[in-house]
């Protein structure tokens, strides 16, 4: 990116668009460098930006009280972005969790720009993605809003740059752990076909579409999940903690932790990688992690071989799921869509493995699978980020109909806006 002249007048408003996403394998496997399968979805969020003469920031969604700030004093931006200077200043002024998000976008842009606007910004946020239900409602609201960003001020991010300034502005401004996955997906995903992404950290694949006939849908649980909080975070740094403990043991070095095959951490001992290790005694063994999101906790007790397990078979039922369907033909269409159903389910068990189960979703998981193959379902597992959120649901579109009446038996205290997304 080219640096500007530190001021420049703004078109007097523009628009960015961006679309939540269905995670179908993957997940949290992410952040170990593993091969995921995303899809986008239908639903939006739109961010619009207006250049106003008056200076400040302000900040309306339809949902959330309307926010008004000063821009960021030249201390808190200056002469480089600090995520935690620029928390510091948000704390200090209590600003609300949503708002931070274009406001990081906004802060992380203008830096690598070394650009400004004239006068202020006014932000208006429109969004038809559910939030808080792993459908990355803030993938959408970051890259949507950089994308109004580009038009507004006349330039161009080109690549996967504009997800990783996405990505630096949730887990620097926000501080919430995320890996590259989600904003990839919202920035370069194709409604209806999967995309697969190699986390090591940003290698797009050729999309895949299913065969004729199959769907992915998303079922919203009803229970929020949120990457910061305790369950993901404990999940995260348990995957790192296995990486580590996995490289002095093993004598080895490992880019990342999904580079590994299934067999050799079969054969690694449980002398070498125990099922779980606390806190106090991994920093005593092995100093610290290679990951700054995370922080470990000397009085928690980490699942680092579910976490091992969980990210290097993910990877390689992430790999599996994709070759099936690229070989998938009418002639095997069945059994391939029974095979990559199995790595859902599969795949859903893990998340149980390393604390990201729910209960919730654990019995729509198993609604799905008690209706079966000859029903038209082929499998199901938890999308995103775990604890909650949304079950993803691989089937024929002509037994949408049935899956409309596990909504409403299963899960029938879901609020009007949620509702099966595709």
């Amino acid at each position: 990116m080219n640096a500007t002249a530190p001021h420049d007048r703004p078109r007097p408003s523009a628009e960015g668009t961006a679309p939540g996403r269905l995670d179908v394998l993957g997940g949290v496997a992410d952040y170990s460098g593993s091969l995921v399968l995303q899809m986008p979805i239908a639903l939006t969020t739109t961010v619009r930006i207006t250049a106003r003469e008056e200076p400040g920031l302000s900040f309306a969604s339809g949902i959330e009280p309307p926010v008004t700030l000063p821009w960021p004093p030249d201390e808190v931006l200056e002469p480089a972005v600090s995520g935690e200077s620029v928390r510091g200043w948000l704390d200090s002024l209590g600003v609300p969790r949503w708002v931070r998000y274009p406001l990081g976008c906004l802060v992380l842009f203008c830096e690598a720009w070394r650009w400004r606007p004239a006068g202020g910004l006014a932000f208006s946020i429109r969004s038809a993605v559910p939030a808080s239900m792993g459908v990355s409602s803030s993938a959408a609201l970051e890259v949507a809003t950089l994308r109004g960003l580009e038009v507004l001020a006349g330039k161009s991010i080109t690549g996967t740059a504009l997800a990783r300034l996405a990505q630096r502005a949730e887990n620097e401004i926000v501080g919430a752990a995320c890996g590259l996955m989600d904003q990839l997906a919202v920035a370069h995903g194709r409604v209806g076909e999967l995309l697969p992404i190699l986390c090591r950290p940003d290698v797009l694949h050729e999309r895949v579409r299913l065969p004729e006939g199959a769907v992915v849908v998303g079922w919203p649980s009803g229970v929020r999940h949120a990457v910061a909080d305790s369950p993901y975070a404990t999940a995260r740094a348990a995957a790192f903690m296995a990486r580590r403990i996995l490289e002095r043991e093993l004598d080895t070095r490992l880019g990342f932790l999904s580079e590994m095959e299934p067999a050799t951490l079969a054969a690694v001992s449980h002398d070498q990688l125990s099922d779980a290790i606390s806190g106090d005694a991994f920093l005593s063994r092995y100093d610290s992690v290679d990951d700054p999101q995370s922080r470990i906790d000397r009085t928690l007790r980490y699942p680092v071989r579910a976490a091992a397990t969980f990210a290097i078979e993910e990877n390689a039922r992430s790999a599996l799921a994709m070759h099936i369907l690229r070989d998938a033909r009418p002639a095997n269409r069945r059994d391939a869509l029974v095979a990559v159903g199995e790595l859902l389910m599969r795949s859903h068990a893990g998340y149980g493995d390393i604390g990201l189960g729910c209960g919730q979703t654990d019995a729509m998981v198993d609604a799905v699978r008690e209706c079966g193959v000859e029903r038209g379902f082929y499998g199901a597992r938890v999308s995103g980020g775990g604890s909650g959120g949304t079950v993803v649901v691989l089937a024929e579109a002509a037994a949408l109909p049935l899956l409309d009446e596990l909504v409403a038996r299963v899960t029938p205290n879901l609020g009007s806006g949620l509702r099966i997304l595709r």
